[in-house]
């Protein structure tokens, strides 16, 4: 039985190693199609101004618990400061994606607010060259607190070998944190919605309670958890990302000598020198493993047409489900890189925004009309 393990594990690895693994790199379109909103002005975060936590001390679960007298950890001025760090957060996100011109909380919350005195808004932003405005906003915020106990049994035994148990309890807590985080983006030609998202999560924490506690601690590091969660989903959604595609060399099978040092230079980086070679066996003696893998090489340079065209002569030949496969996932990949690119140039065309009048949008998405 042991010698029958150490052939299938040594099978296994020899599959493992005999593996030349490729990427493909391709760009991802985001999710709203901005190319045509480069230049955008980012409002700060509107925080949220509900109750949230409830007044007096947290309820106990048992009865062991009732006589603790501990307040909730969340203060009424942990709204705004989760809204700030929440603004911080988006213009990093945004900033540091490269893709947009931004124009700071400040100024766009400056231009906002005298609006509402009189001005037309949008027109201001046109003014200065912003084709977008985003509003984020925390729409709402929950906190459930709860303090419990749990019973730790001991047992000793006394001089007449009678068993006697003792019970004692550890006292815990349990924080449960919701949040929904909204963003609208506004077009400042049209004065029209060109998205609206939310994004929504929660957040628990269970940890020991100490009994000479008078407040449980802050939970709001709870919300910044989840705030920063949202920042890979903001920019898929606004912004076209790099991404990847792993694939591996098909194996040399049948096997054709003038190619084996072409799996070598593929897995040491050459990939100009191990595409030819690749090719040239497939056109000399259409060899399967050399076409399929002459057009990975084509797509892992970012020529995704002749790797199709590749991949279309060789389904003329052969039915491999494998070659199928990477015809067909390279067909979407050419097609999200050809959208994404269009994002990035500015070429594509834009959403058509929703109709709405004056400043009305501004104050709707900032939730407070």
């Amino acid at each position: 039985m042991r010698k029958l393990s150490f052939l299938l594990f040594s099978l296994v690895l020899l599959l493992f190693s005999c593996t030349t693994n490729m990427v493909i790199p391709y760009m991802q379109p985001a999710a709203v199609d901005m190319g045509g909103y480069k230049h955008l002005a980012v409002a700060s975060v509107v925080p949220y101004n509900g109750l949230i936590a409830p007044s007096g001390y947290i309820a106990g679960a048992d009865v062991h618990v009732a006589g603790l007298h501990i307040y909730s950890g969340y203060r009424a001025s942990s709204s705004e400061s989760i809204a700030a760090y929440a603004t911080d957060e988006l213009y990093s996100v945004l900033s540091d994606s490269g893709f947009f011109t931004l124009l700071s909380p400040e100024r766009t919350d400056s231009i906002i607010k005298h609006g509402f005195l009189g001005s037309d808004i949008s027109g201001e932003f046109r003014s200065l060259g912003y084709d977008a405005v985003l509003i984020p906003r925390i729409s709402s915020m929950s906190v459930s607190e709860t303090i419990y106990s749990v019973p730790d049994y001991d047992w000793w035994v006394d001089s007449e070998g009678v068993r006697h148990r003792i019970v004692e309890f550890d006292y815990y807590f349990r924080q449960i944190a919701s949040i929904d985080y909204s963003i609208t983006i506004i077009d400042t030609e049209t004065g029209g919605i060109i998205s609206q998202r939310t994004f929504s999560d929660t957040a628990k924490r269970e940890d020991i309670l100490d009994r000479r506690w008078s407040r449980l601690e802050d939970p709001s590091y709870l919300f910044r958890r989840m705030i920063r969660s949202f920042n890979d989903e903001i920019e898929s959604l606004l912004v076209p990302t790099y991404n990847e595609y792993d694939v591996s060399l098909m194996p040399n099978k049948p096997k054709n000598e003038s190619v084996e040092s072409a799996y070598k230079a593929a897995g040491d980086g050459r990939i100009l020198e191990a595409r030819n070679a690749f090719l040239d066996a497939w056109e000399s003696s259409q060899h399967l493993p050399s076409g399929y893998n002459a057009a990975i090489l084509y797509a892992c340079a970012g020529d995704y047409d002749s790797a199709i065209d590749l991949l279309s002569a060789i389904m003329n030949v052969y039915s491999d489900p494998d070659v199928r496969v990477l015809y067909r996932d390279l067909l979407s990949i050419r097609v999200r890189n050809q959208q994404a690119e269009g994002q990035i140039t500015g070429e594509s065309s834009v959403r058509e925004s929703t109709s709405a009048s004056g400043n009305a949008v501004y104050g709707i998405a900032m939730g407070g009309w």
